[in-house]
């Protein structure tokens, strides 16, 4: 049975000013605040070492984390109280959990989504 999806979003007219730019990463340290991990993630050469809040603390052991390549928006600064330094990409699972949007293959730290 399929969870019930959300309505679609706003449509972007013009998608070469979409301005995301979606890196992959590698988490290089996690530990967990409450209910979120703290995660220091390895963009690569150019971006190099970032920080975010996610709230995986629910569904994700930070051991397992540490070492997994993930997805995040690396041009936003300052996001909420806690001053992330990128946006870690998810989707709720049918339980209602955050899970990681990531590649299905090892790919290099920094490659940008197309």
């Amino acid at each position: 049975m399929s969870a019930r999806i959300e309505e679609r979003a706003e449509v972007v007219e013009n998608v070469h000013g979409f301005a995301a730019d979606i890196r992959v990463g590698t988490v290089v340290h996690a530990d967990r605040r409450m209910s979120a991990m703290r995660l220091q993630i390895d963009f690569g050469p150019g971006i190099g070492l970032r920080h975010a809040h996610a709230r995986l603390a629910s569904h994700y052991d930070a051991r397992v984390l540490t070492g997994r390549q993930l997805c995040a928006v690396v041009n936003v600064r300052g996001l909420g109280t806690s001053r992330d330094e990128v946006l870690v990409l998810g989707m709720k699972n049918h339980a209602g959990e955050m899970v990681l949007i990531r590649p299905d293959q090892s790919v290099a730290d920094g490659g940008r989504l197309f």
